[in-house]
């Protein structure tokens, strides 16, 4: 009993606290509706690019072979790979000694020439004058000249013919060393693999292994000697052609000035003021137009002395290297190769989607992941018009590279614009839903997700264009649209939305406080 007693009381005191707190007695709370949580974006102006990237190797915008117009041992080399330099830089010379040798004797010859001419032009002179006896002297004081002129070219020439032959002993010399020494190389060749085989093995000990690798190194070494000393034996053996067809020339030259001297003063002893004017004055055309050989041949010789040193014919960056002092090296050697990277430009082979959409000059970006994520601004240097055989269009990029971070070499992503819109509707690429060839959004209105048929315009793969069926200002379901239907209750609870609420959502989140 007194259990249910002492219950009874605890009812009646719960009782009346809850009814002195609360006055009247409380309904239940409401049931809040079932609500589907989303994200929304207000519609609103922005702007979307479609872009097709394609890759290419960087290239320079000029490479250039540092060619050599004379032939020639070297004498000095100023530059090394690596080096920049600029455009007229004097990159090696060659050895001046037998150009300088010819040019002294053709300079000897035009002395001779220029006497020749004298005596001609005064012969004619004389020719419709009286006799002079101090000109006679002169006349044959040009003969003895010119004699002796003709004999210090024979003896040119018959040296000229020694030196050739003592470079042909050379050269047959060089050839047998070449010959013995390959003969030696293949041998010892033979041997090494032979002997490297057993050291493999383990069949045979370092030692003597390491002593046949000598023999092999060597004999290699002797190899290259032996023709590197070929190739100058038979350089010397040009050289020396060259030397005796110029002092054929010499001696043909002196025979005929020696000639010319003769009949000047012969027409000058014999004159007759009619017939031998004639003569005379053939006598002068001789006499110039061999002077005027010998300076054109000057002419180019000091042309090949300037051609000696050997000049940057662009500014660049030196990237080859193929040449040493003593080295020879010819007409058809490339010693230096230069590369212009001031710019340097990507060749990519685009398809026909973008072959109308692109133009010349355009901007375009440029990403090198060697270098960095950032973007690069290049320009469309040229568009070829007509496909090539795999029916692309090749397009080629130009970058400026004043700094020199892209090298030759690296690979480039170019990204080309395929459509791009201003002030348009952009929204992320799956808030577009499609039911077969229908394409449609969820909108809110009063809280409910409303379904809109749309139409789609500049796609880029993350973001889509909405051409119609959704105006500015509404507010999109950008996240959880698929999981509502036209009309279902939603709860906004992200996105751009905030500024956007309705006056029902705004006084929904009150009540809910």
């Amino acid at each position: 009993m007194k259990y249910f007693r002492s219950l009874a009381a605890s009812i009646l005191i719960v009782s009346t606290v809850i009814t002195g707190c609360g006055g009247e007695e409380q309904a239940p709370p409401k049931q809040e509706e079932n609500k589907t949580a989303v994200e929304a974006k207000i519609a609103e102006g922005t702007s979307i690019k479609s872009e097709l990237v394609y890759a290419g190797q960087v290239k320079p915008n000029d490479t250039v072979n540092v060619m050599s117009k004379a032939s020639g041992q070297v004498s000095k080399v100023n530059y090394d790979v690596g080096d920049t330099v600029k455009a007229g830089d004097i990159m090696f010379t060659l050895d001046q000694k037998d150009i300088q040798d010819q040019i002294k004797q053709l300079q000897a010859q035009l002395n001779v020439s220029d006497a020749s001419v004298k005596s001609a032009q005064t012969n004619l002179a004389h020719v419709d004058g009286g006799q002079n006896q101090t000109q006679e002297l002169s006349l044959k004081t040009a003969v003895e000249n010119a004699e002796k002129e003709k004999e210090n070219a024979a003896t040119s020439y018959e040296n000229a013919k020694i030196s050739i032959e003592n470079a042909k002993i050379a050269v047959k010399t060089a050839t047998d060393n070449v010959e013995n020494s390959k003969a030696t190389l293949d041998n010892v060749t033979e041997k090494y693999n032979n002997m490297k085989i057993l050291y493999n093995a383990g069949t045979i000990t370092k030692s003597d292994f390491d002593s046949t690798e000598l023999a092999y190194t060597q004999a290699q070494k002797a190899y290259d000697t032996a023709r590197n000393s070929l190739a100058n034996s038979q350089n010397a053996l040009t050289t020396a052609q060259n030397s005796l067809s110029q002092s054929e020339n010499s001696v043909k030259r002196a025979e005929t000035a020696y000639e010319q001297a003769k009949e000047n003063y012969n027409i000058y002893v014999n004159k007759t003021t009619g017939e031998n004017r004639e003569t005379a004055q053939a006598g002068v055309n001789s006499a110039v137009a061999s002077k005027q050989s010998i300076q054109t041949q000057i002419s180019i010789l000091r042309s090949t002395l300037n051609d000696t040193a050997v000049k940057a014919p662009i500014s660049g960056v030196i990237t080859s290297k193929n040449i040493s002092e003593t080295n020879m090296v010819s007409a058809q050697s490339a010693p230096f190769v230069i590369e212009d990277m001031s710019k340097v430009t990507v060749d990519v082979n685009i398809s026909e989607k973008l072959i109308n959409v692109i133009s010349q000059g355009q901007e375009v970006d440029v990403t090198i992941p060697t270098i960095g994520d950032y973007v690069i601004k290049g320009r469309i240097k040229t568009i070829t018009p007509s496909a090539d055989n795999t029916k692309t269009y090749p397009v080629k990029i130009e970058i400026d590279n004043g700094n020199g971070t892209i090298k030759p070499g690296m690979f480039a992503e170019i990204h080309f614009v395929e459509s791009q819109k201003d002030n348009t509707i952009v929204v992320p690429r799956n808030t577009v839903l499609e039911n077969g060839e229908d394409k449609y959004v969820y909108v809110i209105e009063n809280n409910k997700a409303v379904k809109k048929n749309v139409e789609t315009g500049v796609d880029n793969g993350d973001e889509i264009e909405i051409i119609s069926g959704v105006s500015f200002g509404e507010n999109i379901i950008v996240k959880g649209q698929s999981y509502v239907h036209d009309g279902s209750d939603v709860n906004i609870v992200g996105g751009s939305d905030t500024e956007g609420k309705n006056d029902n959502q705004a006084a929904s989140a009150r009540e809910e406080e």
